[in-house]
Formats: C-alpha cells, sequence, structure tokens
C-alpha cells in the first residue's frame, strides 16, 4: 500500500472511531482484525465485541479527541485523547497495521496524565499533558 493509500485509510478509520461510527470501522478493517491492549494483556477479536466494550463502559461511551498522525507503508499511528464519562481524561496512541487496503492489527498504550517532577525543572519547559 502506497503512503498516500495508507494516510487516506488511517484518516478515515480514526475519523469513524471519533464519530463512534462503528459500521464505517468495520468495514474498514480487515477479516481477521484484532485490537490488543498491552497493558492489561487484553485482545478484543472482533467488531462486535469491540463494539460491546466501547459502549457498553458503566460511566458511558469514550469520547476519542483524536491528535497527530503518521507512517507509512502498512505500520501507522495515532494519538487520541481519550475523555471518560468519569471525567478522566487519558492520553493513548494506537500502532495500527495494515494488511490488504485495511487495518488489520491496532495496538493501544493509553494512561493517564501524570504531574512532571519538580526535580527536573530546571532542564525542561513545561506544558499541559496531552497531545499537541
Amino acid at each position: 500500500m502506497n503512503s498516500m493509500a495508507g494516510e487516506d485509510l488511517i484518516r478515515r478509520y480514526v475519523a469513524a472511531s471519533a464519530a463512534d461510527d462503528f459500521p464505517a470501522m468495520e468495514a474498514l478493517r480487515h477479516p481477521d482484525w484484532q485490537e490488543a491492549w498491552p497493558q492489561s494483556g487484553e485482545v478484543v477479536t472482533s467488531s462486535a465485541n469491540y463494539r460491546a466494550v466501547r459502549s457498553g463502559r458503566p460511566e458511558g461511551a469514550p469520547r476519542v479527541e483524536p491528535g497527530r498522525m503518521g507512517g507509512s507503508g502498512e505500520t501507522w499511528w495515532g494519538e487520541a485523547i481519550v475523555h471518560y464519562g468519569d471525567g478522566s481524561r487519558w492520553l493513548g496512541i494506537t500502532v495500527f497495521e495494515l494488511r490488504d487496503g485495511l487495518v488489520h492489527r491496532e495496538r493501544v498504550y493509553f494512561g493517564p496524565p501524570v504531574s512532571a517532577p519538580e526535580w527536573r525543572a530546571p532542564w525542561v519547559e513545561r506544558e499541559e499533558p496531552g497531545v499537541r
């Protein structure tokens, strides 16, 4: 897959995710699609299960705010801020692997912003934690 086609695919996929457009996401997924969450050791193995997890959160479905993205060939990445129904805001990065012109695998790393320790202040510039 050339870079222009890969970028277009990922932009459409990320936009569908931000809009909770599950049918559009499913149409852009490879039949063997999976999404892994390495921090918890879980793997979502079907679009139906993904939809159930995303919409079945006790506090309500999260809102995904896409950020920067990049990549080439069969490997792409995207940053996001995930706003949860409990008011928390987590940062995420997804690594996308493409196959046959579709999203084949996703690995999602996420966590809450953390406070910077004071001891590093002389050597760093401070900004609001989040996606640039």
